[in-house]
């Protein structure tokens, strides 16, 4: 019988640690050394996805996805392409996504092996380990669910983001892995009569939502995940825009002056001010209902005062280490949130509507495009959400959120009088 060709790269969230204070075990190197690929690269690849997955290590559900998907590319990378992490391109993720749709036997598992296991004071590789498993009880061939090709590429996707910030990839390979969907589907996309922006469902928000709440209530350590939760839906933000960035050559993160008393016509009312993406400035109207949560916040943080000050130059997410969170932080802090209320759910039997909000927990946007989604299906005017959400026109934004424009719309031609 043919030799599966890979091996276990990563092991287990409570062993990460040993794993990287090791560099990797010794057995791990050892095997890159015999693959057909540049060695000095591959230890490279081993040590980077090893200091990514160590940002979710808290949060088992969505590091065993993304160990199980990051561990399945590079086995196809190093065996099967013979590159290496800087090396790929869209053709190898098309070609990726092509593979476990349909993978070779000798890679399938009939049960779930760990990676590894303890032998003498070391961690040695089970040899009974395959990048994917299916039951013996399943009676046709191995394939791929349209789930499961989702949670792929959400993995990868912040995956490769990760690898960029390193240095290690020079471009996004799904940008041109789309540009090429666009083209071959032109003609399909310019008769589709109705698009959906990638959102939250308001049943989705309020369950995530009501779990951080009640998280926040029972353990202080969950408020910092409901403000900033709450925060990046209701304000309509990027990851970027809560976390430290520079500007000038400087670092500048966020702080509570950014916070403005304003009135108008005798109203008065509270609005955020945004450095945004391309160092464009933009001013978000606060909801009366969003103030609530950052006077929470400021309550767990001991200010002095409700809301926030003219003067106030604290950071808004403070670091242990002093000024602001960076954007991986932020970004993970999210991740952990819908995690917790996909787990909730898990929790009560409801796998299925669980696995919906894993896949999505690192897509962060879902946050920004629930709320701009949100308010436009309420009746705000999209000329004005345009400019909250910093987009270049109100036309590029009405054309993002047709399809809630579209409601929003019906909803008004169905009152109007005859």
């Amino acid at each position: 019988m043919k030799r599966f060709p890979g091996f276990p790269i990563i092991d287990s969230a409570n062993r990460l640690d040993d794993q990287i204070d090791n560099q990797g075990y010794a057995v791990v190197r050892m095997m890159i050394v015999m693959m057909p690929i540049d060695t000095d690269k591959g230890l490279r690849d081993l040590e980077a996805s090893l200091r990514y997955l160590s940002d979710y290590a808290s949060v088992s559900g969505t590091y065993n996805r993304f160990r199980s998907e990051i561990q399945r590319f590079l086995n196809y990378l190093w065996v099967v392409t013979g590159r290496t992490l800087d090396q790929v391109d869209a053709e190898v993720v098309a070609s990726y996504f092509k593979f476990i749709k349909k993978p070779p036997p000798i890679w399938i598992s009939a049960d779930i092996a760990p990676g590894f296991f303890d032998k003498e004071g070391a961690r040695e590789m089970n040899g009974n380990w395959r990048p994917f498993t299916m039951r013996r009880s399943a009676s046709k061939d191995y394939s791929a669910s349209p789930a499961s090709l989702k949670s792929s590429k959400t993995a990868l996707a912040s995956y490769f983001r990760f690898l960029r910030q390193r240095g290690i990839l020079n471009v996004d390979p799904f940008l041109e892995v789309r540009r090429r969907d666009v083209r071959a589907n032109s003609k399909a996309i310019m008769n589709r009569p109705e698009t959906t922006v990638r959102r939250y469902s308001n049943w989705q928000w309020n369950h995530i939502r009501d779990t951080l709440e009640q998280a926040a209530n029972e353990n202080p350590e969950y408020e910092r995940h409901l403000f900033v939760v709450v925060t990046m839906k209701s304000l309509f933000l990027r990851v970027g825009e809560l976390a430290v960035r520079l500007v000038d050559g400087e670092q500048r993160w966020p702080t509570f002056r950014d916070f403005q008393r304003k009135e108008t016509d005798g109203e008065e009312y509270w609005s955020y001010y945004v450095f945004g993406k391309g160092d464009k400035a933009r001013s978000v109207t606060c909801p009366d209902q969003y103030m609530e949560y950052l006077r929470r916040w400021r309550k767990h943080l001991d200010c002095e005062t409700p809301n926030p000050l003219p003067r106030d130059s604290s950071p808004i997410l403070p670091s242990k280490r002093g000024g602001g969170l960076g954007a991986r932080q932020v970004q993970r802090i999210c991740e952990e949130g819908v995690a917790l209320a996909a787990k909730k759910l898990a929790d009560q039997g409801l796998k299925h509507l669980a696995d919906d909000l894993y896949a999505t927990a690192s897509e962060t946007h879902y946050l920004r495009h629930t709320g701009a989604s949100q308010a436009i299906e309420n009746g705000a005017d999209i000329r004005h959400i345009s400019e909250e959400l910093g987009h270049r026109s109100a036309a590029f934004t009405e054309e993002l959120y047709v399809h809630s424009d579209q409601a929003r719309r019906r909803a008004a031609g169905r009152k109007r009088a005859v």
